[in-house]
Parts: structure tokens; C-alpha cells; sequence
């Protein structure tokens, strides 16, 4: 019996071993995928820069006048490159989110400030689809959260909205706390989403078949949902979608702490450290 348990322990003590050394290997190769994608989007992102250069200049500096079918191919050549750029971007974010390297450095702000700003950035792209933006004001408590990465979660999902709304149509901010949470309501009377695609949202690459995706003439990555998902978690908040079906709207809603006396009493737990180098997030593209 004493044998039989000597034998039963060295067993699993080699097992134990092998799993150790397979999740070694597995966070190795995770780190060679990581460097990868880095190295890789890196090097695409500069001649593709360079490109959309050349031929912005083409279209809009040419010292000789340009062909209505030439001017149409340059035309396509810009926005395909434009789209690689963002797809080069939304990798490089993906990439440095789920490799540890982005930081959560929260303060106490005010969120229909910030979410004005945002507003005011995108207003431009709205009034080429005339579409209405608003922002409901409220006299709201201050959150507690990273700012700049709030930034980028507003423009993720506002960007969104006016892909995927109709001209002529709404989009609307409005905000509701507990005294726990702050949430945040992205609003729109767009093309909506059918019941079976809502959990498919959310998700790397996540592209659905219905006109949610179809109505957009901008080559979504299907990375930025996903993108805001994760800073959103980062930032111990949470993240959600709600639509009545396809051509009904849709909401996407996000939860921050509030910079109530509790969560300030406890700031370094929603602060997130990178060990090694930190890597900031690259710009969204609307």
C-alpha cells in the first residue's frame, strides 16, 4: 500500500510538472502572438500612412486635372487605406489591452462634460447625415474613472450610432445612477438589431449578417465594440446592449464607479500598473 501511494504521488507530481511547463509554453506563445501583431501593425501602418499621403495629394494637390473616372479610383484608393489604417489601430489596441500594457489612472471628472466633448468632436460627421445630437444635462455626482479611456469608449459606441443610424435621425446621451454607478446610455433610431445578434456582440471580430452591418459604408473592424468592452472591465464597470429588433434602435449602455467617499477611500483598487513599458491607446477613427 505505502508502494502503491509513492507510485500515486510521483504521478502526480510529474503531472503536475507537465501542466506547469504546457502553461509556460502557452503564455510564451501568447507572447509571441502579442509581439507579432505589434511588430506586424507597426510595420503595415507606415507605408499604408505613407500612401493615404500620396494619394490625398493626388486628389487634392495635383498640379494637372485629374480624369472623373481617375479621380474616382483615388478616391476608393484613399478610403481602403484609410480603412487598413484602422484596422492597423484597432489591433495595435487589442493587442496592448489583452497584453497588460495599457494603465488605469482614475480621478474624479465630470461625465456630461467629457461627453459634450465627444459631441462637439463628432459633430462634424453627424451633420453630413443630419443627424441630431444631444446630450441630456443632468446635475450628476462625479465619476471615478480614467478619463482619456472614457474618451475613447464614448467615441467607440457614438461612432457607432452614426454608422448605423439613418439619415435624418437621433442620437441621444443620457445618463442614471443608483448612488453606486454612474451609466451611461448611448441612444440611437437607427437599424437596430435583431434578438439573435445581441450576444453576439462584444466579441474580437464580431460582425453580424443583418443590416446592422450591412448599412455601414465605413469597413467596420468589428474590433471597437470589443475594444470598449475591455476598458470598460478595466475600469470595474460593465458594459451592455439592448434593441427592440432591426429598424427599432438601439442602446448600448456602460456602468463607471462613482468617486463617492468609499471608492476614494479605496482608489489604488481601481487603479490598474503596467509592469514594463506602458503603450497609450491609439486614436479612434470616426
Amino acid at each position: 500500500l505505502a508502494f502503491r501511494l509513492q507510485d500515486t504521488e510521483e504521478s502526480l507530481t510529474k503531472i503536475t510538472q507537465q501542466v506547469y511547463e504546457m502553461n509556460a509554453k502557452l503564455h510564451q506563445l501568447d507572447k509571441l502572438k502579442d509581439d507579432f501583431v505589434s511588430v506586424a501593425s507597426h510595420e503595415l501602418r507606415t507605408p499604408m500612412t505613407a500612401i493615404r499621403s500620396y494619394v490625398w495629394m493626388a486628389l487634392h494637390k495635383s498640379d494637372i486635372p485629374l480624369s472623373q473616372k481617375l479621380e474616382k479610383y483615388l478616391y476608393r484608393t484613399l478610403i481602403s487605406t484609410e480603412r487598413l489604417i484602422n484596422l492597423v489601430n484597432d489591433m495595435l489596441n487589442v493587442s496592448r489591452i489583452e497584453s497588460g500594457r495599457i494603465e488605469i489612472n482614475p480621478k474624479a471628472f465630470d461625465i456630461v462634460a467629457l461627453t459634450k466633448e465627444v459631441m462637439e468632436e463628432v459633430r462634424v460627421k453627424a451633420s453630413e447625415k443630419s443627424l441630431q445630437l444631444t446630450v441630456m444635462d443632468h446635475k450628476l455626482p462625479m465619476v471615478f474613472a480614467d478619463a482619456d479611456k472614457v474618451h475613447q469608449i464614448l467615441l467607440n459606441l457614438i461612432g457607432n450610432s452614426l454608422k448605423f443610424t439613418y439619415p435624418g435621425g437621433t442620437i441621444m446621451v443620457d445618463f442614471f445612477t443608483d448612488g453606486k454607478v454612474m451609466e451611461i446610455s448611448v441612444k440611437d433610431n437607427g437599424v437596430g438589431i435583431s434578438k439573435d445578434d445581441l450576444s453576439k456582440l462584444f466579441h474580437k471580430f464580431a460582425r453580424l449578417d443583418n443590416s446592422y452591418v450591412s448599412i455601414s459604408t465605413s469597413g467596420g473592424t468589428g474590433l471597437g465594440l470589443y475594444i470598449s468592452k475591455s476598458l470598460v472591465e478595466l475600469m470595474k464597470g460593465k458594459v451592455w446592449v439592448s434593441s427592440e429588433g432591426v429598424d427599432k434602435g438601439s442602446i448600448f449602455t456602460f456602468s463607471l464607479p462613482l468617486a463617492n467617499e468609499e471608492n476614494l477611500k479605496h482608489a489604488v483598487d481601481f487603479k490598474v500598473n503596467v509592469q514594463g513599458e506602458i503603450k497609450p491607446l491609439e486614436p479612434v477613427a470616426i
